[in-house]
């Protein structure tokens, strides 16, 4: 019988995450530093506090036991080069998107769990239920819709959804989906981080500066936030809760300036329809005895 895990202390931890990355969002647009200053400083300070991880014996033996798994053969450290690639593309994404492009960043978002389940079917052979499929179907129509009105969709938008949906299935095949995993990632990136900072100075006053070091280690507490929630629910639940993130960056784009128009009204109407009959599958299935296989989880969106 499945084991439902639903206890109060991963609901508030979850949805803290959500609203903590909805609020980075919604700064990083407001912020006059560049995508690039943004990105270099959440990277140095999440790597710091990975480091600081590190004096603890637990960190160490998470550590050790990724280390195992990606010594273990050559190809595991192309599939961590692979990684650490497509996360930096995420990291700069969520700095620059907010800038112009948050509607787009936000779609992509919302398309993310769809996405994870065409992904799981395709490569994992993982079986979707009916529900989930008309959650897919709903999906394509309302891209479909978003096509035929504007006869185009921001590459943003996939480089979000397909980017994200490839990490996390890269991240499962090569089992380098250790808890350690995104400490390595960063900390492969701080060097460059630490070069964009200081070989590509950005002229900041004290003030703005607070204000992007804030971000940084914001972005940081919310991934650790993220982590600790996917460890103290049912993934079901988790998914669902995980939903709010792409409404809350979906109410960041609005409160940043971008308009919406009737078609995109629509196009996201539809899109979140489809995401609650997502979260109402998964948590029906949760409460059942015996659960169906589910696609790959939607977990450790490293925004």
């Amino acid at each position: 019988m499945a084991v439902e895990r639903t206890s109060p202390a991963g609901v508030i931890t979850s949805l803290l995450a959500s609203l903590l990355f909805g609020v980075i969002f919604f700064i990083s647009g407001a912020l006059e530093a560049s995508a690039i200053t943004l990105v270099a400083w959440r990277v140095i300070l999440t790597a710091a506090c990975y480091i600081f991880i590190l004096l603890h014996p637990a960190g160490r033996a998470i550590a050790s036991s990724f280390w195992q798994t990606l010594t273990s053969s050559r190809v595991q450290s192309l599939y961590f080069l692979a990684l650490v690639a497509l996360i930096a593309l995420q990291l700069w994404l969520f700095s620059w998107a907010p800038k112009g492009h948050a509607l787009d960043a936000s779609l992509g978002y919302l398309l993310l769990p769809l996405f994870l389940v065409i992904v799981g079917r395709v490569f994992f052979a993982a079986i979707i239920t009916p529900l989930q499929w008309l959650a897919v179907g709903i999906a394509i129509a309302a891209v479909a819709i978003k096509f035929l009105v504007s006869a185009q969709i921001s590459w943003v938008t996939f480089a979000i959804a397909l980017g994200y949906a490839l990490y996390f299935s890269l991240r499962k095949h090569s089992g380098l989906n250790n808890a350690f995993a995104y400490g390595a990632e960063v900390l492969v990136l701080s060097p460059l981080a630490i070069y964009m900072v200081l070989g590509i100075p950005e002229t900041l006053s004290t003030r703005m500066l607070m204000l992007v070091m804030l971000v940084g280690v914001a972005g940081a507490v919310a991934m650790a936030l993220y982590l600790a929630a996917s460890t103290l629910l049912s993934m079901p639940m988790f998914g669902l809760l995980s939903y709010g993130e792409p409404i809350l960056l979906f109410v960041a784009a609005l409160l940043l300036g971008e308009s919406l128009n009737l078609s995109d009204a629509l196009v996201y109407g539809l899109l979140g329809i489809a995401l609650a009959i997502l979260g109402f599958d998964g948590f029906w299935r949760s409460r059942t005895p015996t659960q169906v296989v589910t696609p790959i989880a939607v977990a450790e969106i490293s925004n």
